[in-house]
């Protein structure tokens, strides 16, 4: 398989050093990082459950709650809200040993309650104008980014983005080409 023609700088997401890129999707700089940012993103994925299954156990007519039930609801540090309670900014009740329960009602608002990590959003329509004068041609790619007809067709299958056909052209949008290749050195 040949070299690629063009270059993609990136600084690593897990240790923060600089590297070549050797595709559009290369986030990590090494197969050391891209593993501990999968394991990272499991261990997180893991937690949400956990604080979920949490929040579903809470009564919804619960005045007082856990210090670790407001944890799970509003994602607010164990040490943030004993900090709350120590300066009276939100009322408790102590009901004895490790038994201190928090207004629901204060926190509330004061703090959004935590997202749902595992909500997906809705996919965001995005209109086109595919207009010859709103689009780059393939050869017109080719050229700018130094890449090769072939490879631009594949990312443009691999990533969905639209085309239309006038004739023997192919126009693609500016817009999604010029953020696919992003920060390729030309």
């Amino acid at each position: 398989m040949p070299a690629a023609k063009f270059e993609i700088k990136r600084k690593c997401q897990i240790c923060g050093e600089e590297f070549l890129a050797k595709t559009i999707e290369s986030w990590y700089c090494s197969p050391r990082c891209s593993k501990i940012a999968w394991k990272r993103r499991k261990d997180e994925e893991k937690r949400n459950l956990r604080l979920d299954e949490v929040v579903k156990g809470i009564p919804k007519d619960q005045d007082y709650i856990k210090v670790s039930e407001a944890y799970a609801l509003f994602g607010i540090s164990r040490d943030t809200l004993y900090r709350l309670i120590r300066k009276e900014t939100i009322s408790h009740m102590n009901l004895g040993t490790n038994q201190i329960r928090v207004s629901k009602a204060e926190l509330m608002k004061l703090y959004p309650l935590r997202k749902k990590a595992l909500t997906k959003p809705k996919p965001i329509v995005k209109l086109y104008s595919l207009e010859p004068k709103d689009c780059y041609t393939i050869g017109e790619i080719t050229e700018k980014f130094l890449v090769n007809e072939s490879t631009v067709y594949l990312h443009i299958r691999k990533y969905s983005i639209p085309t239309r056909q006038i004739g023997n052209f192919v126009y693609v949008p500016k817009k999604e080409i010029d953020n696919l290749y992003k920060g390729m050195k030309r």
